[in-house]
């Protein structure tokens, strides 16, 4: 028995967590952004599944949908990431990673599952039309929001939490671009293929007009050209699809007397082709003029395309087992710093760990192998299926054509995102959500009879049926309770980020608690780790002479401090980080004088180098152990592995002079470097190192020349300016110090140091009047560098 209202429910439940894992946000830093759309999304699948087999949607369902096994195929992509889970050595990593990744089982299922409900649910055209209004609606919103913020600024709206006019409700600012293309795309196809009054054409109009300007601001290359790709398929599809004119005939339909007859020229999509092909060229002239009005800063950096098949070919080797179903989904991370190529770390992106290759279909390639993209592909012949379906089949009319090949096209934009490009969630979510009410929509003919009501099942029959939504709703309920589980968690670890950061390890902790209360994830522990070490730091520079009560409790915390980086190696045994953050606490306890700690930390050190091996931090805290432990000559060869790893690392190279100032050897350093950049001249942190040393000398002339040969060399060596003006503002020359200033904070607008030496040299004040810790004026003996590069 069928319930036409609960079928109605969960379909307007569906679509209700598609809007949400689109547009939610809560607007507070600690929000995990993503993992909280995805957790909605989650629920209201749960709730939608419920309605459906209370309604009987599930023996419809079984019995009347021709294709059913078909669609059941993607059901291929959670398998293979299962079977591939069981080879990794990363189990935890690739069940639902630190926050329910693209490329997890958890998020891999949950989509799995949206797809096939999606089929199941927008067969009719009034349930397909109304998923493509949402996701049309959606764009615009999306799109009006990004207005008031590009043109006010985020003071206009509640937004605390975000700092620039690229904060957006969709998520990566690409996202967005991707996000307003297909609703223009959409727009465009309704506007060629359906009658509407004139009027609706204009305001029509008017919206794809501001739609395109708002992508030219993004100017993200990819949507121009899959618009330009896709509006080509729109005139093929509007110049066969639509009868040819009488040629005498006028726009007001009467009859000339002519008979001859004309072919409908598609004049909007071609010139919505010419709109993307003259923007996908000259897009970046248009989008740079406008930032220049409303100013927005976004970056966001990938692996290249040959980084990542590198990555492919190294990782695999020649395991047939690694060829088939990859490293263990979820292990790109890993496998990138063990392959990661030589030349990243000359760039200015050396410290990031990619955990993502090229694209979500290229990532995949590494984690899943051959298998795992193959199952990928699953979706997308579904849909190209149901296009040629619906193109080639005579039951389906004008309208539903129209409907049908919206859905499909909507589709192939989406899953060409995911073969070229790293979506968020939200948007591969999407892409499930469209490819399977795609396929659905093109199986609505024929029925099974006209009145929609099957045979009464027999026993066997409801026992499957019963079977199946029982595994099905228990399924669904367990990956949304996990990914709104983990979303909660991870709530409470950005809590606890964000008093870190404020040097509050009481309330890091307390913060660490409550989400390990919820459910012990990698981040949390990691966050524990952090605020434990802060805390030990705190309590052993709080006195000289602790009283016993103090030595306990600092015991305690040390104790409770290993035992979470502990447990966060065993969950995850590749990951460089736990050893690090390990070696680094003995570290500390070296320092303090603690026996065996030096030796713990050494080999700490060596193990993480054995999962990150071209990371230059690795060796240079091993340096600092070194110093600790007074043995400079192997603080020497340590600090030179950095070097060679990293020439340019600004860390590195104080640690260098701090070295030498320790060895009472600045002359001999200072010679050496003279003749290093005779030899090298071209090397800028070369000259760098000279400059930094006759600076610590207090030889700010000699400084100078050679700060600005850096400089010459690699015009955004920012430490090199840095440096340099702090050498102009001590020779007097306040007004040449002031300018180096101002292009340090146009290219780092957040470092609060550069901003207080700046406002500090208009005022007529020395550079550190009022400095603040941890910011000192001697830069050139801290152990970091005064700005990240």
């Amino acid at each position: 028995m069928y319930h036409s209202r609960l079928l109605t429910w969960s379909r307007n439940v569906y679509i209700f967590g598609l809007v949400l894992a689109l547009v939610f946000i809560i607007p507070v830093a600690w929000f995990p952004f993503q993992l909280a759309k995805v957790a909605v999304f989650g629920l209201c699948l749960l709730v939608s599944a419920g309605l459906f087999t209370l309604g009987g949607g599930l023996r419809m369902f079984s019995n009347t949908s021709k294709g059913t096994k078909t669609a059941l195929l993607v059901a291929a992509l959670p398998l293979v990431y299962l079977v591939s889970w069981y080879f990794s050595a990363s189990p935890s990593v690739g069940l639902s990673g630190f926050s329910v990744e693209a490329d997890t089982i958890v998020f891999i299922t949950l989509a799995s599952l949206a797809f096939v409900l999606s089929f199941a649910l927008f067969r009719s055209t009034s349930s397909a039309r109304i998923l493509l209004a949402g996701v049309v609606g959606v764009a615009a919103v999306v799109a009006l929001f990004q207005y008031i913020v590009i043109v006010f600024g985020t003071s206009a709206l509640p937004l605390a939490a975000f700092a620039d006019r690229s904060v957006n409700l969709v998520g990566k600012w690409n996202d967005l671009g991707l996000l307003v293309g297909l609703g223009l795309l959409l727009l465009l196809v309704w506007v060629e293929f359906v009658e509407m009054p004139f009027i609706r054409r204009v305001y029509a109009g008017v919206v794809a007009l501001l739609l395109v300007l708002l992508l030219a601001i993004v100017q993200f290359s990819l949507v121009w050209l899959l618009l330009l790709g896709s509006c080509l398929l729109l005139s093929v599809w509007s110049f066969l699809s639509k009868p040819a004119r009488p040629s005498g005939q006028g726009h007001s339909g009467g009859p000339s007397k002519t008979a001859s007859t004309k072919s409908a020229v598609p004049w909007l999509p071609l010139a919505g082709a010419a709109v993307a092909g003259l923007l996908l060229l000259w897009g970046s002239i248009l989008g740079g003029g406008i930032a220049s009005v409303f100013p927005v800063s976004s970056l966001e950096v990938r692996p290249s395309f040959s980084s990542t098949i590198d990555v492919v070919k190294a990782s695999h080797g020649a395991s047939l087992q690694k060829f088939f179903v990859g490293t263990g989904p979820n292990t790109f991370g890993q496998n990138w710093l063990l392959n990661k190529p030589k030349g990243v770390n000359q760039s200015q992106f050396w410290n990031l760990d990619f955990n993502v290759g090229f694209s979500t279909f290229m990532t995949a390639l590494v984690s899943v192998g051959v298998l795992g993209v193959l199952a990928w592909l699953v979706p997308l012949a579904l849909v190209l299926l149901g296009a040629l379906r619906v193109a080639r089949t005579a039951l389906f009319s004008a309208k539903e054509k129209v409907l049908g090949l919206s859905l499909c096209l909507a589709g192939v934009y989406l899953w060409c995102v995911i073969f070229l490009y790293v979506p968020s969630e939200n948007i591969v979510l999407l892409a499930f959500v469209l490819a399977g009410a795609a396929f659905g929509f093109s199986l609505r003919h024929p029925q099974v009879t006209h009145d929609d009501v099957p045979v009464a099942p027999t026993r066997a029959a409801r026992l499957r049926f019963g079977v199946i939504a029982a595994v099905s709703l228990l399924l669904i309920l367990s990956v949304s309770a996990t990914v709104a589980r983990r979303a909660l968690a991870e709530a409470y670890t950005n809590q606890g980020l964000a008093a870190l950061a404020q040097q509050n390890a009481d309330q890091a902790l307390a913060s660490a608690a409550r989400a390990q209360s919820i459910e012990v994830t990698g981040n949390d522990l990691l966050l524990a780790t952090a605020a434990g070490t802060r805390k030990l730091q705190q309590m052993a520079a709080s006195t000289a002479a602790p009283s016993k009560e103090q030595q306990t409790a600092f015991t305690e915390q040390l104790k409770a401090t290993i035992a979470s980086v502990e447990r966060y190696i065993v969950m995850n045994p590749q990951d460089y980080r736990g050893y690090l953050l390990l070696a680094n606490i003995y570290n500390f306890l070296t320092s303090l004088g603690v026996q065996d700690a030096y030796d713990t930390a050494g080999q700490k050190y060596k193990t993480a180098t054995q999962y990150n091996p071209m990371n230059p931090e690795i060796p240079l805290v091993q340096a600092r152990l070194e110093v600790t432990n007074k043995n400079n000559k192997d603080a020497e060869k340590y600090v030179m592995q950095a070097l060679t790893l990293k020439p340019d690392y600004t860390d590195a190279i104080l640690f260098v002079v701090q070295l030498n100032v320790a060895n009472k050897d600045l002359v001999g350093a200072t010679r050496a470097a003279q003749a290093a950049v005779q030899s090298a001249p071209g090397v800028p942190s070369i000259w760098f190192e000279l400059g930094l040393l006759y600076y610590t000398q207090g030889d700010m002339q000699n400084a100078l020349s050679a700060l600005e040969q850096a400089i010459k060399i690699e015009p955004n060596y920012a430490n090199a300016k840095y440096f340099l003006g702090l050498s102009y503002a001590a020779q007097g020359r306040t007004q040449d110090a002031i300018r180096q200033f101002i292009d340090l904070q146009k290219t780092n607008p957040d470092n609060s140091e550069v901003a207080s030496i700046l406002q500090n040299l208009e005022q007529g004040k020395k550079p550190f009047d009022n400095a603040q810790p941890p910011v000192s004026t001697a830069p050139q003996k801290r152990t970091t560098a005064p700005i990240s590069q």
